[in-house]
């Protein structure tokens, strides 16, 4: 028999490794892909796996091409794919960059990952079918699996495969977002004609409706295992949630959050079961909008305005171990996204009491972040930095509530 005391230095040893206290306020910067090493870097997304380690991936192209080729080309070329980088647990540096994903002659685009309850990495991202002239509108959603990814490169995949979505209710949401065309003005009906003329269109073409899906934000593991997808049409500008239970063997699609104009939603399940879904979106009110649902993600309430500005760009949120309630943005109604900010809620999300900015520098362009709270409760965002840089950002609540 093991004695008691030196089980309890075990215990000690073994939580200590995944449990750094920080004492105070805490903010460190780094960079993962530096500038000049490749061509359009963009849309990363940040992992913990279960050993400690980090893993983020992100889209990138133009590796071998001269500065203005790229830019012309950047995500809708037929040469972008899905690069990748690891940090070790208790590294000082990110490792070198590799690729991740790369389907030759099209367009490898806006990755996610998550660590299910079995510990398996997942890989979510679309690939653009009909780059260079149709590009978001022909997406086709694939996935990789693995549970051998904890060693340096390119995780061994377990499991590749492709999600066509074929939720119901998609007209209905359509129809509705529809009536009351006459209440507009002139300029803003006439759009709205021209869009519902298009989506009347595409509505009658299955691979519009069947394509063009995209993930973005990280999809939700629920308490019960379920792992929800957070989905958005661009042909349509409708959100969905895609669920498995079986590891990806079969899904259940959702009703479509009931309003059109949503885009890349970003979900959070509180302590009672409730999901949370926040949108990007164009509204004129220039807010982070929101949605709410009771049944694990499968219907969805009516859309609502929070208090958090939004200039139409990439967001994501977390909910902290404490309860707490984090929102990574550019808190601004409009352009430039020269700054990048993180809020905290204690109340769900009605009112953020506390702000600090991660960037901000006029003129600057910091966005699409994304954002993880790791087993010792510190947060690792990694966003943007004008789409020729990716940076990762570490940094404890306590750093953002000395902001007052």
């Amino acid at each position: 028999m093991i004695p008691s005391k030196i089980l309890s230095i075990a215990l000690v040893t073994v939580l200590s490794a995944f449990q750094v206290v920080h004492a105070g306020p805490l903010f460190e910067k780094q960079t993962i892909v530096a500038p000049g090493t490749h061509g359009h870097v963009h849309a990363s997304c940040i992992v913990e796996c279960p050993n400690g380690d980090l893993r983020a991936v992100w889209y990138e192209n133009g590796t071998h091409l001269p500065a203005p080729y790229y830019d012309q080309r950047k995500d809708k070329s037929d040469d972008v794919r899905i690069g990748g980088a690891r940090k070790p647990r208790g590294a000082v540096a990110w490792e070198q960059p590799f690729v991740m994903a790369d389907s030759f002659g099209v367009s490898d685009n806006n990755p996610c990952m998550v660590i299910d309850k079995s510990r398996r990495l997942w890989l979510i991202y679309p690939t653009l079918l009909g780059v260079p002239q149709n590009a978001w509108g022909s997406a086709i959603v694939r996935y990789s699996v693995s549970a051998n990814y904890e060693q340096p490169g390119r995780p061994i995949w377990l499991k590749q495969d492709i999600l066509v979505p074929h939720p119901e209710g998609l007209e209905a949401v359509l129809r509705q977002s529809f009536a009351g065309l006459e209440k507009l003005s002139d300029a803003r009906a006439e759009r709205a004609r021209a869009f519902q003329a298009r989506a009347e269109q595409r509505l009658r073409d299955p691979l519009a409706v069947r394509l063009g899906w995209m993930p973005r934000a990280h999809p939700l593991v629920r308490a019960d295992g379920t792992l929800v997808l957070p989905l958005s049409n661009e042909n349509f500008n409708v959100a969905v949630m895609a669920l498995t239970r079986d590891g990806g063997e079969t899904w259940t699609y959702s009703k479509p959050v009931p309003e059109s104009g949503l885009t890349q939603p970003t979900l959070v399940e509180f302590s009672d079961g409730q999901i949370t879904a926040f949108f990007r979106n164009g509204d004129r009110r220039h807010r982070i909008k929101r949605s709410d649902s009771k049944d694990g993600g499968l219907t969805w309430s009516e859309v609502t305005v929070t208090d958090l500005p939004h200039p139409g760009a990439g967001i994501e949120a977390v909910l902290l171990h404490n309860g707490h309630l984090a929102m990574v943005y550019n808190d601004k109604e409009s352009g430039p996204r020269d700054r990048l900010a993180v809020s905290i809620s204690t109340d769900r999300g009605r009112t953020w009491t506390w702000t600090r900015h991660i960037e901000d520098t006029r003129g600057g362009r910091f966005d699409y972040p994304s954002v993880i709270q790791a087993k010792d409760g510190t947060l690792h965002v990694t966003y943007t930095d004008g789409t020729r840089t990716i940076r990762h950002v570490h940094f404890n609540e306590d750093w953002v509530l000395e902001k007052t």
